[in-house]
């Protein structure tokens, strides 16, 4: 017999959920025939067969987490086991890559030099700590019992020793589930983001600086371009302080200042938060700006972006202020965040939140509120009020 196993997807990926099953026991498959589709932390990737064969069994279930190297499909065969494990990082990855991605943002992808560090929020690092929980300690019939009572063991807190559930934890989390409804168990791209955000509460040390600029009357006028000359803004604050362009090492006190700046922009989607990376602001058009971050929303809208695209941020931008909240009667307005106290993500320093634009109550000038939020076990207070400082002028 021989076994596939979920390839290394890359990136610093070490699980994938299975979304679809494109092959069942008992067909055959020729090789690059695809078999099934998984997604990753930002990413749906299509799996292809690394060879012709019969299917003898598939492993796992829709919505079940499969991690590196364990398997996915059994052939049928009669020489010695052997596992399959292929190569997706080149090949599948490539081939997903939107269209619509710019030539600037293509070549900033290829290989260079400098060995950036693997960053995406809603991704786990390979050693971030994510490692499949053990098995739920139960007895057969408190197993019985709880299938009965459709209670999925694996959410049950044990009260027993070492975390043994017994009957009267099952019987409690069913009496839970008929008062206010069964939990919804974090999948995807919100369980990635809850991975990412408890390690940054575990690591960083925030502060956060508040601040305003009055903005000039080309951009009150066109509001559409405001993200783009914010990235612009980053890249010239970034270029005069470079302390908040870094990524930090924690266990070594190490910093790595960066010469380029890869501004991750947060999209908020139904799906939950990515974060897209607009490759090397500080060398391109505004024009080019323009083009390369419709193609990265896009990208992410149709859930074709590759998890390339949403890793190696030097610094992230959370422009909440631009979206947009319903009224009572159902239209769309502005909403009245001003400002907030973003996240910073290792190994990156510094994250920028934008506001609403909102008037100053005085002589009518309009006002960009902004928040920068730091990591303070690398940055001083000091570089950080500098950096603002550079920021709010780019945009008088």
């Amino acid at each position: 017999m021989r076994y596939f196993k979920l390839p290394d997807l890359g990136e610093g990926l070490i699980e994938a959920e299975i979304v679809e099953w494109h092959v069942k026991a008992g067909d055959s498959v020729n090789t690059d025939q695809l078999m099934l589709a998984v997604e990753t932390a930002k990413a749906i990737v299509e799996i292809p067969s690394p060879q012709m064969g019969i299917i003898e069994h598939t492993f796992g279930d829709i919505g079940d987490t499969v991690h590196i190297g364990e398997p996915l499909v059994e052939y049928q065969g009669e020489s010695e086991s052997v596992s399959v494990v292929g190569d997706l990082s080149a090949k599948s990855l490539h081939a997903s890559t939107p269209k619509e991605i710019s030539s600037a943002q293509s070549q900033s992808m290829q290989p260079s030099s400098v060995k950036r560090d693997s960053f995406s929020v809603g991704t786990a690092s390979r050693d971030g700590g994510s490692h499949r929980a053990g098995a739920k300690q139960a007895s057969p019939s408190v197993r019985g019992l709880a299938s009965r009572l459709d209670v999925d063991i694996e959410q049950v807190i044990g009260s027993g020793e070492g975390g043994r559930i017994s009957s009267d934890d099952v019987e409690k989390a069913a009496r839970l589930n008929q008062q206010v409804g069964k939990s919804e168990k974090l999948t995807g791209v919100r369980k990635s983001m809850a991975k990412v955000m408890i390690n940054s509460h575990q690591q960083v040390v925030p502060v956060t600086l508040f601040g305003d600029a009055i903005l000039k009357d080309t951009l009150v006028n066109n509001p559409s371009d405001i993200t783009i000359v914010i990235a612009q803004a980053i890249a010239f604050a970034c270029n005069k302080e470079p302390a908040l362009n870094c990524w930090f090492d924690g266990d070594n006190m190490s910093r790595r200042l960066l010469d380029f700046v890869d501004l991750g922009i947060a999209v908020d989607t139904e799906q939950g938060l990515f974060v897209p990376v607009l490759r090397q602001v500080q060398q391109r058009t505004e024009e080019d700006l323009k083009e390369g971050l419709q193609a990265l929303k896009q990208a992410v809208i149709k859930r074709n972006i590759p998890p390339s695209e949403m890793t190696g941020a030097s610094i992230i931008l959370s422009n909440y202020g631009s979206i947009k909240t319903l009224s009572k009667d159902g239209e769309s307005r502005a909403n009245p965040c001003l400002y907030g106290t973003p996240i910073v993500v290792p190994p990156m320093v510094a994250i920028i939140g934008i506001g609403t634009i909102c008037g100053d109550g005085m002589n009518g000038e309009k006002k960009l509120p902004i928040s920068l939020t730091f990591d303070h076990r690398c940055v001083t207070g000091g570089e950080a009020t500098r950096f603002m400082g550079y920021l709010v002028e780019f945009l008088l």
